[in-house]
């Protein structure tokens, strides 16, 4: 058993850890953007925090839909069927096509809630101009996505992760542009972060395009070479496994979105601290996610191969990897909070409220990593459904309505809400997990 684990994680690593680099780069450039904002302006820095609660909602549904094509790409190049991955690359950028307009009316829309929840109005006035500058990009997004979890099935994370992190340089560089002005533009603060993230995505997308392209192990898969798609079928396949999909990651990020705009009514020092605490946790939350990435991908591959073992290693493996991960992330956020939150800002009240945010998320590093890293393997095996249900339960029957409460009425505010987040990533961790032991003896006794 020791030998299988130790073989599966050599393969798992080199799939792995460009995907882990790939979410890191991701993540840096929100990073980027908070910092450079929180130096602007603490105006700008708020305006910044409460526009993502309303982005990531949208950005992360699409991401969810598209995801479908690690699983089923991994399937087919399990089964060696390359041409018919090629007809998923061409839907893939047909998708995006479609589903553009409806993420740009979703992004801009969604500004209508920043009166309805009692924003600031000059906060919520720049967020609005930051969603509306960012909007432009959307379209080039969605393709960038499509291309992407095509290349993750086929384990090319590699690729994903070169085309994210050269856009890095580019994102910062712009960002300093477009919000202190120069050379023909006009200062627009937080406003330019909108303007130049969606620039920096349309050079993500062209990035992997090229390589798609270009690159040899790509000819066999015909991609332009023919226009047929796949059948209404197998569309219908895809959306049938992507909307639970979109929709079990809609519920997690709309919990989180939440807390920040409940957050958001309270002091600009108060609505810093979260985000810059929250900031911290999802750079340490892309650790499991591109593990989870690697582990859908593996398990799917075995899954076409119809190599039932090697499937349910590829996943323990990877569950067990996330642990590890998850207990040195624990460790940092326990013992120097103040290192890191010195990176965003020198102001003590801020300061002292983040250190006791991040002492919460320590305590759900654990839940985190568990229920991503076994919703991965349920992606590789295409069970979505029952996830979608879990996740709905455990963030929105238990986690939010707790952190409300905890809030709200024993008036323990911001902490409150994080103590639901506790509560309702332990939650999704237990029943997921569960889920995955279930089916895997439910396999193993059929094997």
């Amino acid at each position: 058993m020791f030998d299988k684990t130790l073989k599966e994680l050599k393969q798992l690593y080199p799939i792995a850890l460009p995907a882990v680099l790939s979410q890191l780069a991701q993540m840096a450039m929100g990073v980027i953007d908070t910092v450079m904002a929180g130096h602007y302006s603490g105006e700008a820095l708020a305006a910044i925090a409460v526009g993502s609660a309303l982005l990531h909602p949208v950005l992360v549904f699409f991401l969810g839909l598209f995801l479908a094509l690690n699983p089923t790409v991994a399937h087919l190049n399990g089964e060696e069927k390359y041409v018919k991955i090629g007809a998923f690359f061409r839907l893939s950028i047909v998708l995006a096509i479609l589903f553009s307009p409806i993420a740009v009316y979703s992004l801009i829309l969604s500004t209508s809630l920043f009166g309805m929840i009692g924003v600031d109005s000059g906060v919520a006035e720049i967020a609005t101009g930051y969603l509306h500058a960012i909007s432009w990009g959307m379209p080039v997004l969605l393709l960038f996505l499509a291309l992407r979890f095509c290349n993750e099935g086929l384990f090319s994370t590699k690729a994903v992760m070169i085309s994210t992190l050269l856009s890095i340089p580019f994102n910062i560089l712009l960002n300093y542009w477009f919000m202190y002005g120069g050379y023909g533009i006009e200062a627009m603060g937080a406003v330019g972060v909108g303007y130049a993230t969606s620039l920096v995505w349309l050079l993500m997308f062209l990035g992997l395009f090229a390589y798609t392209l270009i690159t040899p192990k790509y000819h066999k898969m015909e991609i332009l070479k023919h226009t047929i798609l796949p059948k209404m079928s197998e569309t219908g396949s895809l959306l049938i496994l992507g909307i639970p999909m979109a929709v079990t990651l809609w519920f997690e990020i709309t919990m989180f979105a939440a807390v920040s705009l409940m957050i958001a009514r309270y002091t600009p020092e108060t609505i810093a601290a979260h985000q810059i605490a929250i900031n911290i946790a999802s750079i340490f939350f892309m650790l499991p996610l591109g593990i989870s990435q690697a582990i859908t991908a593996r398990v799917g591959y075995f899954v076409g191969k119809k190599q039932v073992e090697n499937y349910l290693m590829a996943g323990y493996t990877g569950i067990g990897l996330t642990v590890v991960i998850m207990s040195i992330s624990a460790s940092a956020m326990y013992f120097i909070p103040e290192l890191m939150i010195s990176l965003y800002t020198n102001e003590v009240a801020i300061i002292n409220i983040a250190t006791g945010l991040l002492f919460y998320a320590a305590i759900f590093q654990f839940s985190d990593g568990l229920q991503v890293a076994s919703v991965g393997a349920l992606r590789g095996v295409k069970d979505t459904a029952i996830p979608m249900i879990i996740t709905a339960i455990s963030y929105w029957c238990v986690g939010f309505p707790i952190g409300y409460y905890l809030a709200e009425f024993k008036g323990h505010a911001a902490y409150g809400y994080w103590m639901g987040l506790i509560a309702g990533l332990s939650c999704a961790a237990i029943l997921l997990l569960r889920r995955w032991v279930v089916l895997s003896r439910g396999k193993l006794a059929k094997a």
